[in-house]
């Protein structure tokens, strides 16, 4: 019975995400605003352009581990309609909207029919008399039938994460967390590594260092463990402790150090006056407070009266869809960001910059590469279609799609593409990406003397060509 109940349960769970699958996009959910790259925990959704996480925990990728992990990054909802951009009508014409402005929504398929679930217990129960194994427990049987479904969709993009990583992404995106204060990436031994502890941060005052290898957690062997467990496991409630034991090169013993979580800020901006009086802003996510640091650090360095501005967006992998448009609104007088068109709702929506912000005059340059997606694209296509400065680099990643985010019952979060967006110019740059004005390889350390690419940003600052 208890097996059986099981199976009933399965069978609720696949009936149900069909349907919501089929029929959910039409159920009003589609709030115009936050579009970001995480998800808040709530009962409503708005849209939001999501990235895989880096804080505490994980760094930004290199290129080629963006390229192999872009899945992550999509658009999704957040909760706060009080920060959103009011969006308008556009005069263009796409797929799923006509000239009349007739809803034309393709019809949908997906109900399951009494023979689709006879034929799933039929397996169900094959396995149960046959399978020389043990057998997954419910919830692993849940998640792995909804993403059965998911991936029989073929988008990359509709995505569904359990509970624990998608709180981490939520946090992540929020611009601050609970935890010690880390970059880590997972190595080539399948360990966490540590890749730099935040200056002034817990991590760093109890004397972690780069390099140093996460063997255990509150006396608990992190062997074999994923990166996304661990984490869960390092980061915690303000004012607790977590015991960290590490292997260090160079030390024949591991070290043990007991470090008190604290609430950490999520560094995204690192900016500087570069030689010939030239300013250069990095921004590395497009988190909660990506507008507000990149405005603060902006004016600290127009005060200088630079005579250029590079804005650095290479391994960007984009948040939330709202903190791009203010992004780009930085640098642009009045004109479009972008176009929002969902076939499925039968919108099309128009996103506007206005005039009168911090860095409209000031001759601009701005660095991509293939880590850079989503958000930044939105970003550096805007400031490219608008001619408002030059983008150097490699082409960018090609993330032109919209997700919206529902966060489940248990905490876990599924994420659906629900539209497309385009250009100033009504170019679609999904899976083509962008490509720069002035095409350079992306060095293997960037931000250092051999950096080719800022190099060639500073030479067409300084001449003009």
């Amino acid at each position: 019975m208890a097996n059986k109940t099981r199976v009933i349960i399965l069978f609720l769970v696949l009936s149900f995400v069909g349907l919501f699958l089929c029929m959910g996009m039409a159920a009003g959910a589609y709030w115009f605003g936050l579009r970001t790259a995480s998800v808040q925990p709530s009962s409503t959704s708005v849209s939001e352009i999501v990235v895989e996480g880096t804080v505490d925990v994980t760094e930004p990728p290199t290129p080629e581990e963006a390229a192999a992990e872009r899945d992550s990054f999509e658009v999704t909802d957040d909760s706060r309609p009080s920060e959103a951009v009011e969006a308008e009508e556009s005069n263009t014409s796409e797929p799923g909207s006509s000239e009349t402005g007739e809803n034309t929504r393709p019809a949908r398929t997906g109900e399951f029919t009494e023979e689709d679930l006879e034929l799933l217990w039929e397996v169900w129960g094959i396995l149960e008399e046959e399978f020389d194994g043990e057998l997954p427990d419910d919830e692993t049987l849940t998640y792995a039938a909804i993403r059965g479904i998911l991936n029989a969709l073929d988008d990359d993009f509709t995505r569904f994460a359990p509970p624990d990583v998608a709180e981490r992404m939520r946090e992540d995106l929020e611009g601050s967390f609970e935890g010690i204060g880390a970059f880590v990436r997972e190595n080539e031994q399948g360990m966490t590594e540590i890749v730099r502890p935040m200056d002034g941060q817990p991590a760093a005052q109890a004397g972690l260092r780069a390099g140093d290898i996460v063997v255990a957690v509150d006396g608990e062997s992190m062997v074999g463990r994923g990166l996304d467990e661990v984490i869960a496991l390092i980061r915690g409630p303000q004012g607790t402790e977590v015991t960290l034991e590490v292997r260090r090169e160079g030390n024949d013993e591991p070290l043990e150090f007991t470090i008190t979580r604290q609430r950490i800020v999520i560094p995204i901006i690192e900016s500087e006056m570069l030689d010939d009086d030239i300013a250069y802003v990095r921004l590395t996510s497009f988190n909660r407070n990506a507008n507000s640091q990149l405005n603060e650090a902006l004016q600290e360095l127009l005060d200088q009266n630079p005579r250029g501005l590079i804005l650095d967006l290479r391994d960007n992998p984009g948040g939330y869809l709202d903190q791009s448009v203010a992004v780009a609104d930085i640098f642009l007088e009045e004109g479009v960001i972008l176009y929002d068109r969902s076939s499925t709702m039968g919108t099309d929506e128009v996103y506007h910059s206005g005039a009168g912000d911090l860095a409209e005059e000031i001759p601009l340059a701005v660095l991509v590469n293939v880590g850079s997606a989503s958000a930044s694209e939105i970003v550096a296509g805007a400031i490219q279609d608008h001619g408002r400065g030059v983008v150097i680099g490699e082409t960018t990643f090609g993330k032109g799609s919209v997700q919206q985010s529902h966060v489940l019952s248990d905490g876990s979060e599924l994420r659906v593409t629900i539209a497309r967006w385009y250009t100033p110019d009504n170019q679609s740059i999904d899976g083509q990406g962008i490509t720069p004005d002035i095409e350079i390889p992306t060095p293997e350390d960037l931000g250092d003397e051999n950096d080719a690419q800022l190099n060639r940003a500073v030479e067409y600052l300084l001449t003009g060509e």
